[in-house]
């Protein structure tokens, strides 16, 4: 099983509001995709987070580690769709999701060996969140892996959340402006190839995968490197929430141990068939057939 562990909020839009959230949207195409995870986050008691929880138990998704928070609301972020630059994102503070509780259950799930963590930046944009993430990433089982997917939102990150964050990595996911961005923070020089590599050196990281839609997506070991081109032309309604998908497909992948090779194909598949729709989740669980199909196919090891 998978954890996964952030936020889930609502995002604004000229057309109205949508559910968001990267570990969200992780989570959430995971079940849709049959894999065990259980979501560790937490919502307002208004009217917002009555409406998330609904949403999540008619979808049939496990609410379990969904808290309540009487005193902080529903996370917000207002976004802005540029078709030039992308989604612009203005996170709104002091949001219920800032002050996640590590549970005992959690803390027992996470210490007798969950297969993977998945976690980002902006959950841990306050000290009380950072620490709670960081005292249950350091309470995993030696088996446990950790996918950290960078998704960074300006001003909800600096240098020491980055530091703390490799230090706790297995798997790093971040595109090709994140990687600029890190890599000018931690001053590490070169090309997207020299720069993983030092990464993977200096954190001790056994794998760093850069997604580019001009370039393809890349993933990068110690001992070797694989490639995957660009999609061709697909119907693109916004891409809102596609990175999402493609982690969520890298983390089966890792767990199934796929090659390398069929990670990328799998997670750039997912992350296209997304920009397809309008939103970061399908509200068809009828989306995810072909992908449980594709999934089914080879031969899968562990």
């Amino acid at each position: 099983m998978i954890l996964s562990i952030g936020e889930i909020l609502f995002d604004l839009l000229s057309e109205g509001r949508r559910l968001g959230g990267a570990p969200f949207h992780f989570a959430y195409h995971l079940h849709g995709l049959n894999v065990p995870v259980r979501f560790l986050s937490r919502v307002g008691s208004d009217p917002e987070g009555q409406a998330i929880v609904d949403f999540l138990k008619a979808n049939a998704f496990p609410t379990g580690d969904l808290q309540i928070d009487a005193e902080h609301p529903t996370g917000r972020v207002e976004v802005v769709l540029d078709g030039e630059e992308g989604p612009q994102y203005n996170i709104l503070p002091d949001r219920a999701y800032d002050f996640i509780v590590a549970t005992p259950s959690i803390e027992q799930y996470v210490a007798q060996g969950c297969r993977l963590i998945y976690f980002g930046s902006l959950i841990q944009r306050t000290p009380y969140a950072a620490r709670t993430v960081h005292r249950l990433l350091q309470g995993r089982s030696p088996d446990t892996r950790c996918l950290y997917d960078v998704n960074l939102r300006p001003g909800c990150f600096d240098g020491a959340i980055l530091e703390s964050s490799l230090h706790e990595t297995d798997i790093l996911k971040l595109n090709e402006d994140e990687i600029m961005t890190l890599a000018a923070m931690k001053t590490i020089h070169g090309d997207t190839v020299a720069m993983a590599k030092t990464i993977i050196s200096r954190y001790d990281i056994e794998m760093v995968v850069v997604t580019s839609a001009e370039q393809g997506s890349r993933i990068f070991t110690r001992d070797s490197q694989h490639r995957i081109s660009p999609s061709g032309e697909v119907p693109i309604a916004d891409t809102v929430g596609a990175g999402d998908a493609f982690a969520a497909m890298l983390a089966i992948g890792l767990i199934r141990q796929w090659p390398p090779e069929r990670i990328l194909s799998a997670a750039q598949a997912l992350a296209s068939a997304v920009c397809g729709i309008s939103g970061a989740v399908p509200t068809d669980r009828m989306f995810y057939d072909d992908f449980n199909e594709l999934m089914s196919t080879g031969e899968d090891h562990g």
